[in-house]
């Protein structure tokens, strides 16, 4: 078994901070079935289940009903791949830090498309660190089932007792526990820190500058 230290990482509320241009996104869309947008914090709940379940969470939100749920994730998707870049940048200290774990394996697992994390992960020169991109459509499952983070740790022939999933949500938190590994938790995402307490993960860190004392 590989004893190097593996770590899982979310994208979104992770990584990077892309609150913005995933809610400029979602309000485009809803313009165009003639709805006022919605503040940043309604929105927040419906992010973190993939692409589908945002696209209808905010429909939902927004109060429209008997739409064609499949032409607007669609029509969301052509918009925000217009968007993505607009503000979105790394969280403050993660290229940093990422340099610093280097001797590390690390992947990302997350449950946005796969296409569209490589794609943000490449313009923000982040890839490279990164030994296995894996979206929300990679697998058979997204997180909060296991599936993701148990594939790739056996194509990494990594074991739990040397993998860490390092999220800021209650998907990634119970992703990791499910699949029996270690839990970090950041509190700086787009969940809330007690939510994420909740859920007693092994780690909680207030910055991401803060993993490399963890994993020592």
């Amino acid at each position: 078994m590989h004893t190097i230290p593996f770590l899982l990482f979310d994208l979104d509320g992770t990584l990077i901070d892309s609150m913005g241009d995933i809610h400029t996104s979602a309000n485009l869309l809803l313009a165009e079935y003639s709805c006022p947008p919605l503040e940043s914090d309604i929105l927040r709940p419906c992010i973190g289940q993939g692409v589908r379940y945002l696209v209808s969470c905010l429909l939902a939100s927004a109060g429209i009903q008997g739409c064609d749920i499949e032409a607007a994730v669609t029509r969301y998707r052509r918009i925000y791949q217009e968007h993505a870049m607009d503000t979105t940048a790394p969280y403050p200290g993660v290229p940093e830090t990422l340099d610093a774990l280097g001797h590390c394996s690390m992947a990302v697992v997350s449950n946005k498309p796969e296409a569209a994390s490589r794609e943000i992960l490449g313009m923000l020169g982040l890839s490279h660190h990164f030994d296995y991109i894996a979206g929300g459509d990679s697998y058979e499952e997204m997180k909060p089932s296991p599936l993701p983070l148990l594939r790739l740790m056996e194509r990494r022939g990594a074991g739990t007792d040397h993998t860490f999933m390092i999220g800021d949500s209650t998907y990634d938190i119970e992703a990791g526990r499910r699949a029996g590994v270690k839990t970090v938790a950041v509190a700086y995402g787009f969940q809330p820190l007690e939510t994420l307490k909740a859920l007693e993960p092994d780690f909680t860190v207030s910055a991401f500058s803060e993993l490399p004392v963890i994993l020592d």
